[in-house]
Formats: structure tokens, sequence, C-alpha cells
């Protein structure tokens, strides 16, 4: 097994912190039984990615959020982040619009980072590199039965102290997020990769893989009716989803009778406040860009997120 990519300039291309946390020093009292780790931006080089590891970049990054507070008793809640089209995980972590590839075109970046600080949710983000700087949406290892599982046993194994090593069982509850291309990725993590998935969002990402979303929310369409478990699609006018996302909100409707404590079908572009965002199943229009849906979308939904605990370390 490989762990830490110990070249810190493979995170150059991000603006979030490139270091691991220091077990010496850095790390302040939280509530009794729990420790506050500082940011920490870690990139790792593990046999169980998407794909294989290279000397050039990171298979994996995962971030740790200022004022995480590690509870070695507690289950770590995870939020996993696929990227689209020509991207890597290092770009769309930061929130400069930098290149992938030495000499190559400036990507779209998308502050992953600064929304998951801004956020305050007491949860580490995972960052697994698919199809690297290439317009292709191949998921992988992640489109293979349990290979959503595998890729998580092995990140939290090569996790550094004191964040780290960590066991399978310490994983707590899992929210799964796509951007465009990355939805046949999410669409197979979500019902063969065996992780409990306890939401899903597609941030102008419902290209296609509809019966596998449809079996995602009606495997346990119950669950939704409570506000801990969500399922959101954000389209736009030219990200090319609209009809998908519309499709499936006509879908849910029958699934759900309409029933507005569960669904909320909004065809507006209008602006939401957070009640609206706990409902079970979201469907939102979006006046933004494609690539301004997951640069305002994330840390919203991460905020309003019945799944996510709030940081408890004081700032």
């Amino acid at each position: 097994m490989r762990g830490i990519v110990v070249a810190l300039g493979l995170v150059a291309c991000g603006d979030a912190p490139a270091t691991a946390p220091d077990a010496a020093g850095d790390a302040a009292p939280a509530d009794a039984g729990a420790t506050c780790l500082p940011s920490a931006t870690i990139p790792l080089a593990i046999d169980h990615g998407a794909f294989p590891a290279t000397t050039d970049h990171p298979n994996v990054l995962v971030y740790v959020p200022a004022r995480f507070a590690l509870d070695a008793a507690a289950p770590i809640d995870l939020v996993v982040y696929i990227h689209g089209f020509s991207n890597c995980v290092t770009n769309v972590l930061g929130d400069t619009d930098t290149a992938c590839t030495t000499g190559g075109a400036a990507r779209s970046s998308y502050g992953l980072a600064t929304q998951f600080e801004a956020a305050d949710r007491n949860a580490i983000l995972i960052l697994p590199e698919v199809a690297y700087d290439q317009a292709a949406g191949d998921p992988g290892a992640l489109g293979t039965t349990d290979g959503f599982h595998a890729l998580l046993v092995d990140t939290l194994a090569h996790l550094p102290p004191p964040l780290g090593p960590l066991d399978p069982s310490r994983i707590g509850r899992v929210v799964v997020a796509s951007h465009s291309g990355g939805y046949v990725a999410v669409s197979a993590m979500a019902t063969i990769g065996n992780v409990p998935t306890r939401e899903l969002w597609l941030f102008d990402s419902l290209y296609g893989e509809e019966a596998r979303f449809d079996a995602y929310v009606q495997d346990d369409l119950a669950s939704f009716v409570a506000p801990d478990r969500r399922f959101a699609i954000v389209y736009t006018d030219g990200g090319g989803t609209l009809a998908n996302s519309q499709a499936m909100a006509d879908r849910a409707a029958t699934w759900t009778a309409g029933e507005p404590a569960v669904l909320v079908d909004d065809r507006t572009t209008s602006t939401w406040t957070d009640d609206i965002y706990r409902h079970g199943l979201l469907f939102k229009h979006s006046a933004l860009s494609h690539d301004g849906v997951p640069r305002y979308y994330v840390e919203h939904m991460l905020a309003t997120s019945g799944s996510l605990a709030a940081r408890t370390c004081a700032p």
C-alpha cells in the first residue's frame, strides 16, 4: 500500500493550505473527549483510487476544515465530491483557476475549501481523482461494485496523525456530490458502492444514469420524509441537464404524490431560504452558469444538511 504523497508541490495548483495537521502544538482542546485540529490539505497516493496514482498528482485529496473536532469515540462524517470534465482535484478545491497539467489551460476552480469553511460543518471533504484533466466522465474503479467502499477504506487508512489512520468502523454519515460529468461515478457510488449514502447532490450533473438515480430514491423513499436525508438536483438552462432534471422531478412527484413536506420542484430561478433546503427531494432551476452552480450551492447544501453536525471547536 502506498501512503501520503510527500511532495507538497502536488497541491500547489489550489489555494487551500498544503500541509497535513501537525500533532505537536497545533491542536487545541475542544469539548470533553475531543481535540480541535487545524485545517489541512492532504494529498494521497492509494492503491484503491478510482485510477492509479502517479508521480505527477495524487489520486485522492483530503481537506480537513479548521477547528475540526476529532473525538476518538465518535464516527467521522465524510463529504465526497466528484469533479466534472477537464479538471483535477487540486484545482477544484481552490479559489483561483489554475492549470492541472503543466503548460495546459487554466481550469475552473470552485472554492470548495472556502465553501467548506463557511458552512461550518464538522466533516471531512474527500476528493477522489477521476479522469485527470480530460473531457471524460470515466469513473474508473468507482464505477465498480464495492469500488467506493474500497476507496474510502484505503483513504482513511492512510490519513496521517493525529487524524488517522482510521478504521472503516469510524465512518459516520456520508454525503456524495458531483458536478457536470461526475454523474457517472456518483450513480455507481450511491447504488453499488457498498457505502450507505445519506445525501446525494447533483450540480448541473444529470446527463444520464437516470435509472440508478431513480433507484437510489425509490429504494428507501420513506427515508426522505425525515429532514436528515436528501437528494438534490440543481440545473441550468445552458448546462444540458434541464430536460432530464425536470423529467426526474415529474417522476418524483408521482412517487410522493407531490407531497410538499418531501418534494420541492422549483422551476423558477428564485433564491431559496434555508428552510426550503431542508426537504428530502429538491429540484432547483438556477440562473447561474454551469460553473456557477457548484461555486454557490456547495456551501448552502452543506450548511443546511441534517446529516452533518456543526463544528463545536471555538473560532
